[in-house]
């Protein structure tokens, strides 16, 4: 059954074709009134609908790209409803300064050095932080998904035991930035393995031939308790080597980099992280991309979840009565999700996006990746910030609205993800950068649509 009503609007402005936009109303006009018959040999009137039935579910996507982040996420938290997320961080290092040390140089230490901007999840928690090798060669033009992996050596290389502490603003490499660090000593011996490493000119000299010795890092929490989920910032953080020579009074130093990417060392770090989710009972139904379970079922919630595939999706099963046997042209259009009252600002989603589905409740994709809703005048992706005041999402979705209404989009719904962008080759992804969620309230979901019945 259709859950749709209307209110009816009309003016006359004489000296004005109708363009069928909401922006007459902007037109200085006659008195409201019938619009007349030189305009169209039928009445013509703007209607409003906020009404009309939309059905809400949480859904599983697949294909979540992690690769070239910004973040490196490391460690776990368990949400009552979303589950157990974990994460590991892979990457390479790269040294860019060649290795002046010398048969009789004498090793001091090496530390590692993490910077760390945000956290989700039980900071009360020691958090145990392992570093291992890797085995195998990271590619940066391999595509890296949530559910990517490298081999990488038992052995660790170096761990500390911690808890998060609040992010502080420091200095760091001449900037101001908002975040804490780990600090600490890496194993001796591969310390001495690197300082060794002065005899081979390739791997002194850093760049490709240091990646072909030291394919690269793996991060990851060895904790058993779900604590927190760790955002580690690549781009402040580094691995030290410290060394002197016989009776030189100088301390010598060798850094290597997770992050390079600048006009001076233009070289590009390839890392991704991996992220594994164990869902609650709650949403046990999500086993696989497709899995949906109604808002009915979680007390009235959906939720959208970055790194983990989980999704909100969107139906309007009865928008299709809004047109009847006539023809309608749709002046504005605008879906307004609301997230939960009891959100932390903070630590939720800023940005979300739509993407397009089909029946079976998977993403459409095409030669450039997913398949999104284009904004007015087709020049991006729709994309929303959150209202602060309101915790609303707001989507200009007109254009979508109207080819629906006109058959020449299927009317399969939408799936809300959190913010897209696209990679270096151009293919359009989902920014996972964390594992922030939202929920959303589905009783509070509206399609606002202007629209206005016309004749050919």
């Amino acid at each position: 059954m259709t859950s749709i009503s209307s209110k009816k609007l009309t003016w006359k402005c004489p000296a004005i074709k109708w363009v069928g936009i909401l922006s007459l109303f902007l037109v200085s006009c006659d008195t409201p009134k019938e619009i007349g018959d030189d305009l169209f040999s039928v009445e013509v009137g703007l209607n409003f609908s906020d009404t009309i039935t939309i059905k809400s579910s949480t859904v599983l996507i697949d294909s979540i790209y992690t690769g070239s982040p910004s973040t490196l996420l490391v460690g776990s938290y368990n949400h009552p409803v979303l589950g157990l997320a974990e994460s590991s961080a892979f990457t390479q290092v790269s040294n860019i300064d060649t290795l002046f040390s010398k048969a009789t140089s004498i090793y001091d230490s090496l530390t590692m050095r993490l910077a760390y901007g945000g956290y989700q999840g039980d900071t009360t928690k020691s958090q145990t932080l392992s570093v291992y090798r890797l085995l195998d060669s990271l590619n940066r033009g391999t595509d890296y998904f949530a559910n990517s992996t490298v081999r990488s050596d038992p052995s660790v290389l170096g761990s500390h035991t911690f808890k998060p502490r609040p992010i502080r603003t420091k200095a760091m490499n001449g900037d101001s930035v908002q975040l804490d660090t780990l600090r600490f000593r890496m194993s001796d011996a591969f310390g001495r393995e690197l300082l060794s490493k002065y005899a081979d000119a390739k791997v002194a000299a850093g760049s490709k031939g240091f990646r072909d010795y030291f394919p690269g890092m793996l991060f990851k929490s060895s904790s058993s308790n779900a604590g927190a989920m760790i955002g580690f910032n690549p781009g402040y953080s580094r691995m030290t080597l410290y060394f002197h020579n016989p009776g030189d009074p100088f301390k010598y130093s060798m850094d290597y980099y997770f992050s390079l990417s600048n006009a001076i060392f233009p070289e590009i770090i390839a890392r991704f992280n991996q992220i594994k989710s164990t869902k609650s009972v709650a949403l046990a139904g999500l086993q696989k991309p497709g899995d949906l379970v109604p808002s009915t079922a979680t007390s009235g919630l959906t939720y959208i979840q970055a790194g983990t595939g989980v999704a909100t999706k969107v139906e309007f099963p009865y928008l299709l009565n809004l047109k009847g046997n006539r023809n309608v042209a749709v002046n504005k259009a605008e879906l307004v999700l609301t997230a939960a009252d009891n959100i932390d600002l903070q630590q939720t989603i800023g940005q979300l996006s739509i993407v397009e589905t089909n029946a079976t409740n998977r993403t459409l994709r095409n030669s450039y990746g997913l398949k999104y809703l284009l904004s007015e005048g087709g020049a991006s992706v729709i994309t929303s910030a959150i209202e602060p005041g309101s915790k609303t999402y707001t989507f200009n979705v007109t254009t979508a609205i109207q080819s629906i209404l006109v058959g020449k989009q299927a009317n399969s719904g939408w799936i809300i993800t959190p913010a897209l962008t696209s990679n270096s080759a151009g293919n359009t992804r989902i920014i996972n950068e964390s594992t922030r969620f939202v929920p959303l309230q589905a009783m509070k979901a509206r399609l606002k649509i202007y629209y206005s019945y016309i004749a050919k």
